[in-house]
Formats: C-alpha cells, structure tokens, sequence
C-alpha cells in the first residue's frame, strides 16, 4: 500500500461565480498557456526563418514533412486527450490518487506506443517524403529531416502525455516553464548547427532536425521530474505500480479513440492538402507553407483558451457542477472571439510584412501576401470552433468533434478546395477559400451541439 503524503491541492477555480470572476480565472489558466505555445509558434518561424536563408527547397523540405510526423504524432492525442479530460475530472473532485493512476497508466502505454512508431517510421522516411510529392531538389533533405525528427518520438509523445495531465490538473505553468527552456535550446541548436558556428559542421537542414529533437528530449526530461514530485497533485515514481488497468484505459480510449479519430482526419486531411499545394511546386508550397506558420502564431491565444476550457470544463463536471463548466465555455468564447476579432484587422492589413519576414523571394512573398487576406476573415471564426471544441473535449463529448471534423475537413477543405485551387485554377487562393470555409461550418455545428446541452458525459472518477 503507497503511503500517503501531503500533496499540493488544485487551485479553487470552482469558486468563481460572476462574468468577471469567471474571465479572471480564465485568464489565469490562459496566460502560461498562451506563453508557452506562443515561444512554440515563434520557435518553429525563426527556424523557418533560419532554414529559409538556404531557399526555397530548403522551406519546401521541412514543410513536407511537418504535415506526415503530425499524422503519425495524431496516433498518441487518444491518450493526451483522455488523459487530460480523466485527470481534469479528478482534479475537481479531489482525488489525487486517481489523477496520479490515469497519468502512469497513459505514460506507459505511450513510451511502448513510442518505439514502435520509431522502429516502423525512420525506414519509410523516404517512401513517406515521395508520397507527399516532393521534388528532386527537396527529396534527400525532406527524408534526413524526417528521420532524424523521429529518432526523437519516445521524448515528444512523452511529453505531450505528461504535459496534458498537469494542465488537467490545472498547471499551466510547468509546461510553459519546460518549452520555454526547451526552444531556448532550439534556437541555440539552430544557430550553431543549420550554419556550422563555434566548429560544428554546416548541417543545413539536418541541423534544424537536430536541434529540434534535442530541444524535445530536454522538454521531456522536466515534464517527467515535475511529476515525480511528491508534492504535486499528480505524482508518480519508480516505486508505483506500473500494471495495466484495463478499467482506467477503458475510460481513457472511450474518451481519447474518437479524439485520436479526429486528430488522424484532421491529419489526413491536412496531408492531402498540403500535397494539393505540393502539385503547384516549390514556390507556391513554400509560400503556403509560411502562411500556416502565421496562423499558427496568430490561433496562439485560440490554443490558450481553448486548454482553459478544457481544463475548467473537466473540472467543474468532476466537481458536479456542469452550470460552472457552461459558463466558463461561454466567457471563454467570449474572450477569444473579441481577441481574434482585432488579429483579424491587424493581419488584414499588414499581414504582407510577416511574410517578408521569411523570405526575400518576391514570388513567394506574393503569393503569401495574398492569400494571408483571406487567413485573416478566419480568425474570429477559429476562436469559436476551438474554444467550443475544447469545452466539448473537456465534457468527454469526443465523437461529436470527430464528426464536425470529418465533415470540416474532408467534405468542405478538401472537396472545396481541390474544385477551387485545381479545377477553377485559383491555385493557392482558392486552397485558403477553402479553409476558411471549413472553418465557419465547423464553428456552426460546434456552437449547435454546445447550445443544445447534449454533451454532458456522466464519466465516473475512482
């Protein structure tokens, strides 16, 4: 029998009642969140930046294989999102000893996930790398890049699982505090390696791969000794049974399966689109692939809200209080939508100069610059889907965001996009149509399914 010790409690969230209240503590939670992804977003464009010194081919490269490894990594959002809907449940009702059973059981399962998914992907980087469409120029450094990036599997799926059961628990601020040493270390690896300074070899784009392992390892390394302290919440060690549990794994697959279904049609959905764009050639996916980067800086805040939701929703059902978890969805929403709204103007209008940011090429600024017009109507679009998305995450309602998914996705992106970018030859304009309009009919239904009440999960904890 484990001897119980004194454990820090999860902050008193539930106690918030007003409009003003209930945004102070959404805030709270947001903050470190919207810190920690906004140094991951402005990490992942310096490095565009640094690799997009070496051309074109060189941003071509990375950007093929951004979009196959978030496929295989999807396969692992079964146990983050369960695990992060079961610990939060937990967590409000008290029980540390259960959140601390969910997050081994999910631990586990995710190392051994892991090496299987290393052992299968570093041989089939290459076939992987043609399959997406590459040129001859980007083929060799697309397929080193891919190996070498997972090589470091078992450290980024760790963390992820690790990551998602603090901020369950409602700690924002140990993720934030290990990616923000973590890019510190990637930025420095960049430097040194991509350019062969302080008598290390030019590696080019195997150097970024390279550092962007390494920074994962050291991420890792601080998520797995924040929760092998015993004064946490959650709190695991050596000494811990580590035997299956099939009932916590049942709960955490019920909960994760259809998130993990989500996670691989959003995937594949995004892989043939990038392939899509990939058919245009190097100039064209090169200025796509910057525009993702920009939206991705730019849904920084929508990512932090929405693992506030997440985490608040859990929370108050564990605690038996579902009017606490509305509302904190609904001033969540409220929030993010008034925030992404202003984004939206701001991109608008000087949204052109990011782009001259990652490049001098005057093709592929022109390219991006146009399509970064329509990325900015989306932006107050996302801040509804996300944030809803993640209040039905939170709920346990996973197969409902599956389906808005599916449909967003396959039906509307890509059959949209694929008659306006290929048939019509609106090329890459025609593609950011498309996601825009993916992204409204995903925000209707999730706003429907929240506003019908019908996404409460009766999800027992212990």
């Amino acid at each position: 029998m484990e001897t119980k010790t004194e454990v820090a409690r999860t902050p008193s969230f539930l106690n918030a009642q007003t409009p003003a209240e209930m945004r102070r503590v959404i805030l709270k939670l947001a903050m470190p969140a919207m810190i920690e992804f906004g140094l991951m977003m402005l990490v992942q464009i310096i490095d565009m930046i640094q690799v997009g010194v070496l051309g074109p081919w060189a941003l071509a490269a990375t950007g093929l294989v951004a979009q196959p490894t978030m496929l295989i990594f999807s396969v692992f959002s079964a146990l983050v999102v369960g695990t992060t809907a079961l610990v939060a449940r937990a967590a409000g009702a008290g029980d540390s000893e259960y959140a601390s059973r969910v997050t081994r059981q999910s631990f586990v399962i995710v190392i051994t996930m892991s090496l299987i998914t290393t052992a299968v992907c570093i041989p089939a980087s290459g076939s992987i790398v043609r399959l997406m469409g590459a040129d001859i120029d980007t083929i060799e450094p697309a397929t080193i890049y891919m190996k070498i990036v997972m090589a470091g599997t078992i450290f980024t799926v760790g963390n992820m699982v690790l990551a998602a059961a603090l901020r369950g628990a409602g700690d924002m601020v140990t993720p934030m505090i290990s990616n923000l040493i973590a890019n510190a270390f990637n930025l420095f690896g960049n430097w040194v390696l991509i350019n062969g300074k302080l008598g290390f070899p030019r590696l080019e784009v195997a150097g970024a791969a390279i550092a962007t392992t390494f920074s994962r390892v050291i991420a890792f390394s601080i998520t797995l000794h924040a929760v092998y302290r015993r004064d946490r919440f959650i709190h695991i060690s050596i000494h811990d049974s580590y035997k299956v549990e099939p009932e916590i794994l049942k709960k955490v697959l019920t909960i994760g399966l259809p998130a993990a279904g989500e996670q691989l049609i959003m995937r594949g959905g995004a892989l043939l689109f990038a392939r899509l764009i990939a058919g245009f050639g190097t100039i064209m996916f090169a200025a796509h692939q910057i525009v993702i980067n920009i939206d991705g800086l730019c849904l920084v805040p929508v990512m932090a809200f929405q693992m506030a939701t997440t985490t608040l929703v859990g929370q108050g059902l564990g605690a038996k209080n579902p009017e606490f978890s509305k509302k904190a969805a609904r001033q969540s929403t409220i929030v993010s939508v008034s925030i992404m709204m202003l984004i939206g103007v701001l991109l608008f209008f000087f949204g052109n100069y990011a782009v001259f940011v990652f490049t001098r090429d005057k093709q592929v600024i022109e390219f991006g610059a146009n399509a970064i017009k329509i990325l900015a109507i989306s932006q107050p679009i996302a801040a509804v889907f996300s944030v809803l998305g993640g209040a039905l995450r939170g709920a346990g309602d996973t197969k409902y965001t599956m389906y808005i998914s599916a449909i967003g996705v396959w039906v509307v992106r890509l059959g949209l996009g694929y008659l306006l970018a290929d048939a019509l030859g609106l090329a890459l304009i025609g593609a950011w149509i498309a996601v825009v309009a993916d992204m409204l009919v995903r925000a209707l239904l999730a706003q429907r399914r929240f506003s019908s009440g019908n996404w409460h999960k009766d999800i027992k904890v212990g």
